[in-house]
């Protein structure tokens, strides 16, 4: 678990899912013009694009905005994060409502990783149907980038992780193949690699993404890589950590290797979508092991952080 430092004086906690108490003066849609009303149930991006920089107007890559800002105490002192028990969403801030007879736990099971997983495969292009694909991590992120494969008809979706828990959820959404690089047998990078191969049979492996939030990973990513195979970077927020890598085995197997970060307001959309059609299919709600009160909050990092949960929730009203 990367242990960043965020500045004092911060509102902590993103994803979030609540009850609509008020509304300001004209709002009378959401940000897919779904009538809202108070009592409503709303999904909302606690990313606020500018909407005035080159890359919100000409490239519209909200995930480049050069002046958004993110869970931080906004004008007048108003409080978009989760970690609340009142959330003041401002007009950049987009909010989508959602279907109430779907479990909340579904929703926010893969809350911010099922979006940030959509805006990686839009930079991707897509996940090919009927290739290999090896996801590192068992996290949300990773479960998010498995189900996606899975919905787009990849043939072998091979999940590397050593946390027994997550693994099995990994199964749960579609991991054909499980690495537990814990395993004796498993535990180098040469011996996964020969293991995933025979999985992969002849073709390889097309498709690696990195959810694992450990820059030790991209190296083995790289190795893992079929001839012209692409490299989906996702989960690395490693700060200044460095990893070697050999330009000409790039060169040599024509890769691709792709960077993504943060999502799109139309991600949160997207997200909200596809678990109203598919909660079903994925055991979503499941994903959320335990959940705590606000004044558990350091308690539930720590869990995550030792790995004792695949998702942990906050509820600022338990």
């Amino acid at each position: 678990m990367y242990q960043h430092r965020s500045p004092t004086s911060r509102i902590l906690g993103h994803e979030g899912l609540g009850r609509v108490i008020e509304l300001g003066a004209g709002v009378k849609t959401d940000h897919a013009s779904n009538p809202i009303a108070v009592g409503d149930v709303i999904y909302w991006n606690p990313i606020r694009p500018c909407n005035a920089c080159y890359h919100c107007t000409i490239s519209q890559d909200f995930t480049a905005c050069e002046n958004g800002t993110f869970w931080s105490l906004a004008e007048n002192n108003t409080v978009w994060a989760s970690y609340t028990q009142v959330v003041t969403l401002l007009p950049n801030n987009s909010f989508y409502k959602v279907d109430p007879t779907v479990p909340y736990e579904a929703y926010i099971a893969l809350g911010c990783a099922l979006p940030t997983m959509l805006q990686a495969v839009d930079h991707l292009g897509q996940i090919p149907g009927g290739s290999n694909v090896v996801v590192q991590g068992a996290g949300p992120v990773g479960l998010a980038a498995i189900m996606l494969a899975k919905l787009a008809g990849a043939a072998h979706i091979i999940c590397i992780d050593g946390n027994p828990v997550r693994l099995k959820q990994a199964r749960s959404f579609g991991a054909t193949a499980l690495v537990d690089f814990c395993e004796e047998g498993l535990q180098t990078v040469n011996a996964r690699k020969i293991h995933i191969n025979n999985i992969a049979g002849s073709k390889g492996v097309s498709l690696v993404i990195e959810c694992s939030g450990n820059a030790s990973a991209f190296e083995e990513g790289i190795q893992l890589l079929a001839r012209s195979g692409t490299y989906l970077l996702v989960g690395t927020w490693a700060g200044s950590s460095k990893v070697q890598l050999s330009p000409f085995d790039v060169v040599q197997k024509a890769l691709k290797i792709i960077g993504s970060t943060y999502c799109s307001p139309w991600c949160y959309y997207r997200a909200a979508q596809l678990v109203q059609a598919n909660y079903q299919r994925f055991p979503l709600a499941s994903c959320v092991s335990k959940t705590y009160s606000l004044e558990s909050a350091q308690q539930a990092l720590e869990d995550v952080a030792a790995g004792k949960v695949v998702k942990a929730v906050i509820n600022p009203q338990a």
